[in-house]
């Protein structure tokens, strides 16, 4: 029999941008498809992306002590989509501009934590299990035991804790352990302490019955020093009960056949649209119009983690190749400030503009190639997206890039990209050269283009993936 799971996460697609907000809506839709009851419950933001539903209905109202002070909180029910979502209603904490970069971060996560677990027997639904979404929900694991012997529903509720990024980690000053109505002995006794710190992530690991990584590889990498922040030695604990499932892609989303975003529409039996997208897209950014120039485009973050190091150590070499380079990004403004004096450098070859949504899409379907040089990726969603664009991805083989990106074989014809291991500019730079030679054997590169489009990422690949981990969750 299906049981019934809880979503609780900071973000939810379409209300927050964000790859963590598209699994919170892809994952429960498909298992709701599966024939499982699942819901999902978000903070209630001051500016969504897109406006919440008007239709709502409270479920739950209760106060919660923060130190000496109390704060009111609701919680709305409402349906977006087929998706049944409980909005968590708390203006002090949650109405504001954005979703994080506040002072009192540790504060209002732990409320959020807190004001969950409390509502839990007053909500209609009750779940079998939690299932908790990185740092920022991880106390609830160890917030559900301590209230045991509170009501009955507590201890039959399992959790998940999924680490979307192990590199945050939610780690703030020790003195915020009395928001969490503990003292400094306990705070220890738990082992929650994190260098006379509180550590979100390191509670969530060590009190969560079941931790899932975005991709298998990811997992493997998290119970090594180089890999684990810090943490390695408590996720080797709990190997017994980690598995890594990769994230899928939302096929309907992302859809070049009937994306609206695009210049023009293509599928892989009818790649047409492709050219009629590179070619408007380099007059979009007044780029030379030629179609015999490989679009080479990068859309991560720019931040140290996702190989910028890399690429401005070997920008002016691989501008001596006869490419155009497409960064739609934004991020730390020492690699912003770098990409805008490099569009002034070299303004017939390479485009900076900051991320907006359309404009990656229309890149990604006017591109022919997709960089990624990830120093680690927990799972990476850009390489799904240009493989489903017939954009052919160049990664570093780290995590979710390791388990998506098969490196292309000349001989067999296998393949739907290029990777490369190390993490040094030489070495990607290599590796970028060879896929424009490639390129320029338009049968061959004709072969790897559709090798990757007629792959499925959809999430139904994945579904079954977590319903095993959800059914073995169950008999711990």
């Amino acid at each position: 029999m299906n049981k019934s799971i809880l979503f609780v996460t900071t973000q939810l697609y379409p209300f927050t941008n964000g790859s963590m907000g598209v699994f919170n809506y892809s994952l429960p839709k498909g298992l709701r498809n599966q024939g499982w009851d699942v819901r999902v419950i978000v903070p209630r933001f001051n500016k969504p992306v897109r406006p919440y539903p008007e239709e709502i209905t409270n479920e739950a109202a209760n106060e919660i002590k923060m130190g000496n002070k109390f704060y009111q909180y609701s919680i709305e029910a409402s349906m977006y989509e087929d998706i049944p979502v409980y909005f968590l209603n708390q203006p002090h904490y949650f109405g504001r501009d954005s979703l994080y970069g506040y002072p009192d971060e540790a504060e209002r996560f732990i409320f959020m934590c807190k004001a969950i677990v409390e509502a839990l027997p007053s909500l209609e639904f009750k779940p079998d299990i939690i299932h908790c979404q990185d740092w920022h929900t991880a106390f609830i694991p160890m917030l559900l035991k301590s209230k045991c012997n509170d009501h009955p529903l507590y201890e039959k509720i399992k959790t998940i804790l999924t680490i979307h990024n192990l590199g945050y980690q939610g780690v703030f000053d020790g003195e915020n352990c009395k928001f969490l109505d503990m003292d400094q002995e306990t705070f220890l006794r738990r082992g929650i302490d994190y260098y006379e710190q509180v550590s979100f992530m390191k509670a969530g690991i060590l009190h969560t019955d079941v931790i899932t990584t975005v991709s298998p590889t990811y997992a493997k990498e998290i119970a090594t020093e180089e890999g684990g922040a810090t943490l390695h030695e408590e996720i080797c604990k709990r190997q017994q009960d980690l598995y890594g499932v990769l994230c899928g892609l939302d096929m309907k989303i992302n859809n070049p056949a009937t994306d609206t975003r695009l210049f023009a529409n293509y599928s892989l039996e009818d790649p047409k649209g492709k050219h009629t997208n590179k070619r408007e897209l380099q007059k979009l950014l007044n780029l030379p119009v030629r179609e015999d120039v490989p679009v080479i485009s990068l859309f991560s973050r720019l931040i140290p983690e996702k190989g910028l190091d890399l690429v401005r150590n070997a920008m002016d070499d691989l501008m001596k190749s006869d490419i155009q380079f497409v960064i739609v990004s934004d991020g730390h403004e020492i690699y912003e400030e770098y990409c805008r004096k490099a569009q002034q450098k070299y303004p017939d070859k390479f485009s900076f503009t900051l991320y907006n949504d359309d404009l990656a899409y229309k890149a990604y379907a006017g591109a022919d190639m997709f960089l990624m040089p990830s120093r680690f990726e927990p799972c990476g969603i850009g390489q799904l997206i240009a493989l489903r664009y017939g954009t052919v991805p160049i990664v570093r083989k780290t995590g979710g890039l390791s388990d998506s990106i098969q490196d292309y074989d000349e001989e067999t014809g296998v393949g739907n990209g290029f990777t490369f291991r190390y993490y040094n500019a030489k070495v990607m730079l290599y590796t970028i050269r060879k896929a424009i030679k490639l390129y320029h054997r338009k049968e061959e590169w004709n072969k790897i283009v559709k090798n990757g489009m007629a792959q499925d990422h959809g999430w139904d690949k994945y579904v079954g993936q977590y319903i095993d981990v959800y059914k073995e969750t169950l008999k711990k």
